[in-house]
């Protein structure tokens, strides 16, 4: 049965899963070969239907992939900050940049800005403007935040870049697209003015 499984596939990507279809059973191919050989006609017949349903197995591995995405998007809504920082008691921040200010992070409006932030749509050109010798190279997420666990059983691993205003969020995980949030009020203390 585990000879079965093995098989020519062909391999396409949903979403962000990589999804295999089962085309040719080998293993199946390599034990009729194998047990057919030297004259032995009787080990095939007795083999056979182990063979043919360690092939069938793929097909159940292909099903539970293909849903994988939806039931995951269900699970774990990727619009949601939420999904991405489910614990922040433990956060801190990283100056990432030269032009980065001396703030602090403020966790309690954190914890409370976490369950108001909102997706917002990120418009790339004018950000890559911004960032030039005109504009003294400011960078647009001079902050990682770090120290914040995703929500249990998602599979997550974040970076996530803060706003120079501290409103803004760039969250990038290791599957799926960048998304980006903003709040209401800063996170930052001491320094972090509206436009700096």
């Amino acid at each position: 049965m585990f000879i079965g499984i093995f098989s020519f596939s062909i391999t396409f990507n949903l979403s962000t899963e990589a999804i295999k279809v089962p085309i040719l059973p080998m293993g199946v191919a390599l034990l009729y070969w194998w047990l057919r050989r030297k004259k032995n006609t009787e080990r095939w017949p007795r083999y056979r239907r182990y063979a043919w349903l360690g092939f069938w197995v793929n097909f159940i591995f292909f099903t539970f992939s293909f849903l994988n995405t939806p039931l995951d998007h269900l699970m774990f809504p990727k619009d949601e900050p939420s999904t991405y920082m489910q614990d922040v008691a433990k956060a801190s921040l990283i100056n990432t940049h030269p032009t980065a200010k001396k703030v602090t992070l403020n966790n309690e409006v954190l914890q409370k800005q976490v369950d108001e932030m909102k997706p917002k749509k990120m418009i790339i050109g004018p950000w890559y403007y911004e960032i030039n010798e005109k504009n003294g190279y400011k960078e647009r997420f001079p902050y990682l935040l770090t120290g914040t666990v995703p929500e249990k059983g998602s599979g997550l691993k974040t970076v996530i870049y803060v706003e120079r205003d501290g409103k803004g969020f760039l969250i990038t995980p290791n599957k799926g697209r960048q998304v980006y949030f903003r709040s209401e009020e800063s996170v930052l203390s001491g320094g972090a003015g509206k436009n700096d």
